[in-house]
């Protein structure tokens, strides 16, 4: 049980080491973006293809858990809209922005690979592919169509998806899974440095994009946000734990995928939508808190040790 501890400290180590590192200048808005970039275009992938090349194949039954991150994001921009559909637009594209959408792949799954075997990472894997789908586009797209009647065009959609490194690796991995086709060991050995650092990188970014700016405006939206994403949060983790047919650590994956943190993508496409992106700034740094402290207490009521 010390062992979890450690293990769960040192991920949030690397958080604490990239907040010290901007505090103090030592690393500056252009190396931030460098580390996001290092993450997005080398470690991520190279992670993603490391996780599937470790159970040979997908069962085409777990495709299910992308339809699962596509319908908690739209479950949730319906939520938001249906909360506030007499309320301003600032307020609506804040909560139809912010409900929605997780961050999976620099944040839930540093802490699936950690603790559970590949399957679990491929459970990940394959719910933020759904996911992906929203958050890097289709999220802002709807809610563009809903606030302002603004059509982004299938074109720009697309052309937003294919921008995404990790996404399309999910897409190549995923087909070579299904076909039964793993890469060959020298690719696995050429690429084990730079999965490996994906947990450190992913850490490192989200402590230098961390930050907490508390106005006594924000306290309100920041918080029923977070209930309500608490709130589905523990509805969705019992439904993937006890409803599920899968085994144990594809389950326990989806349970801590259900708790992420909202998406670093989410206050940039609040603001888009003409929203208040200083509050959901705000309401993105205190998931990461919370995330933090459900992910190990999580751990330990499903014994993961």
């Amino acid at each position: 049980m010390g062992d979890i501890i450690l293990r769960a400290f040192s991920l949030v180590l690397m958080i604490a080491a990239g907040i010290f590192m901007r505090a103090f200048g030592i690393a500056d808005e252009n190396a931030a973006a460098f580390a996001k970039k290092l993450l997005m275009y080398v470690t991520l992938p190279a992670a993603i293809i490391t996780n599937f090349s470790g159970i040979g194949h997908m069962d085409g039954g777990m495709a299910v858990l992308i339809l699962m991150g596509i319908a908690a994001n739209l479950i949730m921009i319906g939520a938001g809209a249906f909360l506030t559909g007499r309320k301003s637009r600032e307020e609506r594209a804040l909560y139809m922005n912010c409900l929605p959408a997780y961050n999976i792949g620099a944040f839930c799954l540093p802490f699936v690979q950690t603790f559970l075997p590949a399957a679990g990472s491929i459970a990940a894997c394959l719910f933020d592919v759904g996911n992906s789908l929203m958050c890097t586009g289709g999220t802002y797209a709807i809610n563009m169509e809903c606030l302002s009647g603004h059509r982004s065009g299938i074109k720009m959609f697309i052309g937003r998806l294919l921008g995404s490194p990790p996404l399309l690796t999910y897409f190549v991995m995923i087909g070579l899974s299904l076909f039964h086709i793993r890469p060959g060991e020298p690719v696995l050995i050429l690429l084990a440095p730079a999965a490996g650092a994906n947990a450190f990188v992913a850490m490192l970014v989200l402590g230098l994009f961390f930050q907490i700016r508390f106005e006594k405006a924000y306290l309100s939206p920041v918080f029923k946000m977070l209930f309500i994403r608490q709130a589905f949060a523990a509805v969705m983790s019992l439904f993937c734990y006890f409803v599920l047919p899968f085994d144990p650590e594809v389950r326990q994956a989806m349970v801590l995928v259900s708790f992420g943190p909202m998406s670093v993508l989410s206050p940039v496409f609040t603001g888009l939508c003409g929203g208040d992106e200083g509050k959901a700034c705000a309401a993105n740094s205190v998931t990461i808190l919370f995330s933090i402290v459900e992910m190990i207490v999580l751990l330990f009521v499903m014994k993961i040790y």
